[in-house]
């Protein structure tokens, strides 16, 4: 059941109507406000059935710096875009927070390591703090 929009020339509304047939659509449309046989039909939009995949949820996230495969950068980069974008969105549309379940029976996932614990080729080992964002209790971002 195709819906075409079409324009009204008399009074310039813009409606769409629903025909059974494509067939049905070749003859003339009535405007839906004026009464008028004189409309035109109009290019619509192209519409897309269905919902995107909200892809993995919070559980997917690297939880240890073995996760990250022992720090690659690249693997590192991906995931901090990953994870911002999804604080984005989140902060844009709140009611995404609870689209999926979270890792740990209901406890949080951290979503990035905010220390870093790795040798040098000196031999040293030690803690690095790098400035990645963690999240606060209250929900709120701060850098570490």
């Amino acid at each position: 059941m195709p819906i075409y929009e079409y324009r009204c020339l008399e009074c310039g509304e813009v409606f769409s109507h629903l025909f059974l047939h494509s067939t049905d659509a070749a003859g003339q449309t009535q405007c839906s406000a004026c009464g008028s046989d004189q409309t035109r039909r109009l290019i619509s939009s192209f519409a897309i059935g269905g919902k995107a995949d909200p892809g993995p949820g919070r559980a997917a996230w690297p939880t240890s710096w073995g996760d990250t495969n022992g720090g690659d950068p690249e693997t590192l980069r991906y995931w901090r875009k990953r994870i911002e974008r999804e604080a984005r969105l989140e902060e844009k549309y709140p009611e995404l927070r609870d689209r999926s379940p979270q890792a740990g029976g209901g406890e949080e996932a951290t979503p990035a390591v905010s220390e870093h614990s790795h040798s040098h080729s000196h031999g040293e080992h030690h803690h690095h703090h790098h400035g990645h964002p963690t999240e606060t209790a209250s929900g709120d971002s701060e850098h570490a």
